[in-house]
């Protein structure tokens, strides 16, 4: 309504021009002065009302065309979440094709370069068509145009301030609704989200999220007007004296009928200086809709998680992988050819191995988050893919070497192990005994907010962590799985920045934390997982020594020598 209203206002401004024209030779030929003088006055008071017209309609195209984006943005936004967090597994992010579709339909929350050009060109176009009408204006009367141009340059750069002041761009709500977007999309949180079954969570908390930062840009908005309100009158009233004094010397035979004609045109077309249409284009950027309906396209094709299987207390026996066959999208080389390994079930199992050993691809397909092309991967003898992937998603707590930092609560960070529970009350008390098993309740106790602080500085009122800090709340996240039924613990690395003793301590209370537990730990330091009931070795994607860790110091094969070879390395730390 908005937008034909405003396009319907310049025929609306031509006729009463037209009409004013008409009106004035006869008022110069010696028509009565009195009535010709009352015409001339009604028509410039319309005049007047279709300006200050234009300007209200203005605004109000200024405050839902940014209201729109904002809400089209969000409307894309949760397309492209909800799209990312619907594939089960990480082919989004491993697969080149994928990833790149991924890539740019993420693009929306950055820039468009197509409506950010289009918006330039609109700046461009507002402007000249404001300068020329200001040199229009001075033809006739120079000091009324410098007047006139200062003032809507005024209003101009006030409407901007306001529009970058109401703009949520850089306040809180903007940032943590941007963040939890991030959250769904970087491939190096794909894992703990939706380990950690947080996809749900994850699309609830942005909505409610996104609904403050709405709520933020019209209370601001509302504050807006009142400042605006003055300019505008100032610029009404400037207006309406330019256009007396200018009828006045018409009147007078001072000022010729075409001279007041582009004197009134000039006025009109001079409002062009304060606008903003293309500022606005080219804040928000275009939308890459195509690219959305491609990532969702490509989403629906992948291979459905299908299994339905509860698994319950599982595993009881063993987790077992037979004639396993992995290779990574775009790749040739195989990361495992036939691989062939029995866990057992209550036990600890250590896997080391050099980089690129293929430690941390076990993982993922044990977890499900990749699928073998060849060869089963079995839990008490039922096919993982047989198995509910959420169901075993929370019989499985992992820690990795990329665990994610969640700049979050506390609260958050340590209860997304099990992220159902996150309302439920007693809540607290039983995330402030699992910081005490972990090792992390010195950590609460010196958070200025306790569980609520938010654990980034990038937030009001947040505070960051050391790594070894970041270490013990990750720890104390896998035990709050372990508390909700989780049966198999993985520790992937995590400690593969801090020095060998810190690494050893996490790793010995890690053990001791979760005996009993069907427990996996990963490192390509040998020193660490001496303790652990079973060492294997894996080079190239195959096992190819199995025992315990003095077993392998004796049998004096590849274990034994990297052994002794680190021993001596860190042996001053």
């Amino acid at each position: 309504g908005l937008a034909l209203l405003a396009g319907v206002l310049p025929a609306f401004f031509a006729l009463l021009v037209a009409r004013l024209v008409d009106t004035l030779p006869g008022v110069i030929a010696g028509a009565s002065v009195p009535a010709a003088g009352q015409r001339i006055l009604n028509i410039l008071m319309a005049i007047g009302g279709v300006l200050l017209l234009q300007e209200i309609v203005a605004a109000g195209r200024a405050i839902t065309s940014t209201d729109l984006y904002r809400r089209y943005d969000e409307y894309l936004l949760a397309r492209v979440m909800r799209t990312t967090l619907a594939a089960p597994r990480l082919e989004l992010f491993e697969s080149p094709d994928l990833a790149a579709k991924t890539d740019r339909a993420a693009r929306i929350a950055r820039f468009g370069p197509g409506e950010m050009v289009s918006g330039l060109g609109v700046q461009w176009t507002v402007l000249a068509q404001g300068a020329a009408a200001t040199v229009l204006v001075a033809t006739v009367w120079p000091l009324a145009a410098l007047g006139l141009a200062v003032l809507w340059l005024i209003v101009g750069r006030q409407w901007q301030a306001d529009f970058y002041r109401a703009n949520p761009f850089w306040t809180d709500p903007l940032r943590q609704a941007r963040y939890l977007k991030q959250l769904a999309l970087m491939p190096a949180w794909a894992k703990e989200v939706r380990i950690f079954g947080l996809v749900d969570w994850l699309g609830e908390r942005f909505g409610r999220q996104w609904e403050l930062v709405m709520a933020e840009l019209w209370r601001a908005r509302q504050a807006d007007q009142r400042t605006m309100l003055p300019l505008l009158l100032a610029v009404l009233i400037a207006n309406l004296l330019v256009l007396l004094l200018a009828a006045r010397a018409a009147l007078q035979g001072t000022l010729s009928v075409g001279a007041l004609t582009v004197l009134v045109q000039g006025l009109f077309g001079m409002a062009m200086l304060a606008g903003q249409d293309g500022d606005i284009l080219v804040e928000n950027g275009a939308v890459p809709a195509p690219d959305v309906v491609e990532l969702e396209q490509a989403v629906a094709q992948l291979p459905p998680a299908t299994g339905s299987t509860a698994t319950t207390a599982l595993p009881q026996k063993e987790i077992r992988f037979s004639g396993v066959h992995f290779t990574y999208p775009g790749h040739d080389t195989p990361v495992y050819a036939g691989l062939d390994l029995r866990i057992e079930a209550g036990r600890s199992l250590a896997i080391v191995g050099l980089n690129g050993a293929g430690k941390t691809t076990l993982i993922k397909l044990l977890t499900g988050l990749e699928l073998p092309q060849a060869g089963r991967i079995t839990i008490d003898g039922i096919d993982l893919a047989n198995l509910d992937q959420n169901s075993w998603r929370q019989a499985v707590a992992a820690i990795f070497q990329d665990f994610v930092r969640y700049e979050l609560s506390a609260r958050e960070n340590i209860g997304f192990g099990a992220v159902e529970r996150l309302q439920d009350d007693g809540n607290d008390d039983r995330l402030s005994a699992i910081t005490q098993r972990a090792g992390a309740d010195a950590i609460l106790q010196g958070l200025p907010a306790g569980l609520d602080t938010v654990l980034s500085r990038r937030f009001a009122g947040g505070t960051d962590l050391s790594g070894g800090q970041w270490q013990r709340i990750a720890l104390a996240r896998a035990l709050t799985a372990v508390d909700a039924g989780a049966r198999v613990l993985i520790l992937d690395e995590p400690t593969a920045h801090l020095d060998v003793r810190a690494e050893a301590d996490l790793y010995e209370r890690f053990l001791d934390l979760t005996h009993g537990l069907t427990t996996i730990v990963i490192s390509h330091r040998f020193s660490t997982v001496r303790r652990a009931d079973r060492i294997v070795v894996l080079q190239d994607g195959r096992i190819t020594e199995d025992g315990s860790h003095a077993a392998l110091v004796a049998a004096g094969g590849q274990y034994a020598q990297l052994f002794h070879l680190q021993a001596m390395r860190y042996g001053g730390q």
